[in-house]
């Protein structure tokens, strides 16, 4: 019986997660309208890739206001803009592409 707490704490855990192609990548937290999100950025060549993902529990009505807020997150955590139809994922867990300021 005491692995049930710690396969629950596991599973818990890889909630928050970030994809593969994330590892090693440091989450920034971000919170909007109460509401925190996880932000993992990666570079790519000259390209910035971004996973948000929600942490916490969402009712079915807050999924599309959350898919606002997954792009403002990640906007807030980079400084950089989505590319428009980049987005991939759902309110769960979100993928875009950035457009960031020559430094």
């Amino acid at each position: 019986m005491r692995i049930v707490p710690f396969l629950i704490v596991l599973m818990l855990a890889a909630c928050a997660s970030p994809d593969r192609r994330y590892w090693g990548a440091e989450a920034q937290t971000v919170t909007i309208a109460g509401r925190d999100y996880a932000v993992y950025r990666r570079e790519s060549g000259t390209r910035t890739h971004v996973q948000v993902i929600r942490l916490g529990y969402a009712r079915r009505r807050e999924h599309v206001e959350i898919l606002g807020a997954m792009r403002v997150a990640a906007e807030r955590a980079t400084g950089c803009q989505v590319i428009e139809g980049s987005a991939d994922g759902d309110s769960g867990v979100m993928n875009f592409r950035m457009r960031c300021p020559a430094t």
